[in-house]
């Protein structure tokens, strides 16, 4: 039997249930981290990096992490899609409005490139505009700030 790479056999008659049991995975992983770490492997952020790179998943600080939960506040009022539609258009298909950037932005991990892409355009001053009449007050200058800023992390 096999667990993570380890030989689980010494701990086939242990039966443990509930609390004990949590107890008991938890305190093997962090053994098993423990050794791994001790023998120079891969893990934590680098093997994140490693696991990811392919699908272009860029890694997210914790000070970004705290951030994104206030991207995720728009429920799709479309207050902000007023007065869009001549941008929409010049865009040919590449910018389809505010409110689909950041429920798009904020929903996934999109694809930074589209997304940065369609924020050409759309001027700073008007994404500070439409986050002043947000009733959800998502920060969209900020999170387009981070999809740029992951973007460029990707190239």
């Amino acid at each position: 039997m096999q667990w993570y790479g380890l030989d689980m056999a010494p701990f086939r008659r242990i039966v443990a249930s509930g609390r004990a049991l949590a107890a008991l995975v938890l305190a093997s992983a962090l053994v098993r981290i423990l050794l791994l770490r001790a023998f120079r492997a891969r893990t934590g952020l680098p093997l994140f990096v490693e696991n990811y790179a392919a699908d272009r998943l860029p890694a997210v600080s914790p000070a970004e992490r705290l951030e994104m939960n206030a991207f995720s506040r728009c429920f799709a009022c479309g207050r902000c899609d007023d007065g869009e539609s001549e941008r929409q258009r010049g865009s040919k298909g590449e910018y389809r409005g505010v409110m689909q950037f950041v429920l798009a932005s904020s929903r996934n991990m999109p694809d930074h490139d589209a997304a940065v892409r369609a924020l050409e355009h759309v001027p700073e001053q008007v994404l500070l505009e439409k986050e002043a009449i947000c009733p959800a007050h998502v920060p969209i200058s900020s999170l387009a700030r981070f999809v740029r800023a992951k973007a460029a992390a990707m190239r």
